[in-house]
């Protein structure tokens, strides 16, 4: 009797427990995206979940093009949603958006942005322009993203 007890015990405490995942990139291999000033986007392959990374890029400090950020520093979130959300990324006209689930922001991680040479002029002329963001040891409450790249994503210009 207390064998069954203390199993029932330790099932219940199982069952309760969030579990935390860990990913790279094979979570998040979807599309791309940016806009503003500026956030960039990096979908699921489902389409249903997306890390983003929020940056006033007048407010960071690059040297040659280049930097380097703490994940508290700036607005780094998860969301998932109950359906495909990628309609809805960088569009001002929202379509049936999907329940959203999960919103966590990241608590640590280390945030790489380069801004591509040949855009650097059209970045301080406040013209669209390019960037690639790196996310390593990016944590959240139930998640952790090792490592995550955004190439070559357009930002510096508003949906509509």
């Amino acid at each position: 009797m207390k064998i069954t007890s203390y199993a029932l015990v330790a099932l219940l405490m199982l069952s309760c427990s969030v579990s935390k995942q860990t990913s790279s990139l094979n979570l998040f291999q979807g599309e791309s995206a940016g806009c503003g000033n500026f956030i960039v986007y990096k979908l699921s392959t489902d389409g249903i979940q997306y890390i983003s990374v929020s940056v006033n890029a007048n407010e960071i400090e690059f040297e040659d093009s280049y930097a380097q950020v703490d994940a508290q520093d700036i607005e780094v979130r998860w969301k998932k949603f109950s359906g495909d959300i990628s309609a809805s990324i960088c569009n001002d006209v929202i379509v049936d958006r999907p329940e959203l689930l999960i919103n966590q922001v990241a608590k640590t991680g280390s945030i790489t942005i380069t801004v591509i040479d040949s855009e650097q002029e059209k970045k301080e002329n406040d013209q669209p322009y390019k960037v690639t963001v790196v996310l390593k040891n990016i944590v959240f409450e139930n998640l952790t993203v090792d490592y995550l790249q955004l190439e070559n994503v357009v930002v510096g210009w508003l949906p509509g």
